[in-house]
């Protein structure tokens, strides 16, 4: 006698279930990886703009230009439209008498996903008074 066994019905339904449920959590992790990498992507092109800032005003200063003591504009780029503060604040009195430490402050500000977002660089430097 030969003895089939098969799969029922009720059996095929529960293992398409599971099979469902698994591969929803898989898109839902795939999905919420790919929003990461966006968010990820902002926070390095707003830090590529802020280094290129800063790395301006470290010229700027080596070369004895006076810096400026704020200046805000807004940079586009393909994605997103990043706004760009600077401050320079005069730091106390040093003892070398031709320069004095000024802090410079740097900060990028974008909006993602209906809520601000922001990156701030801060370094002191020497300005020929």
């Amino acid at each position: 006698m030969i003895n089939l066994r098969a799969f029922t019905l009720v059996e095929l339904m529960i293992s398409v279930l599971i099979l469902g449920v698994g591969l929803t959590t898989v898109a839902n992790s795939y999905i919420l990886a790919l929003r990461g990498a966006d968010s990820v992507q902002n926070n390095i092109s707003a830090l590529m703009i802020a280094k290129e800032k800063m790395e301006n005003l470290e010229i700027a200063s080596l070369k004895g230009e006076t810096l400026s003591s704020s200046s805000a504009q807004v940079i586009k780029s393909l994605t997103k439209d990043y706004s760009y503060q600077q401050e320079i604040v005069p730091a106390e009195e040093s003892t070398d008498a031709a320069k004095y430490p000024v802090l410079a402050c740097l900060s990028v500000n974008w909006t993602e996903k209906n809520s601000p977002k922001n990156v701030t660089l801060s370094t002191y430097l020497l300005q020929k008074k």
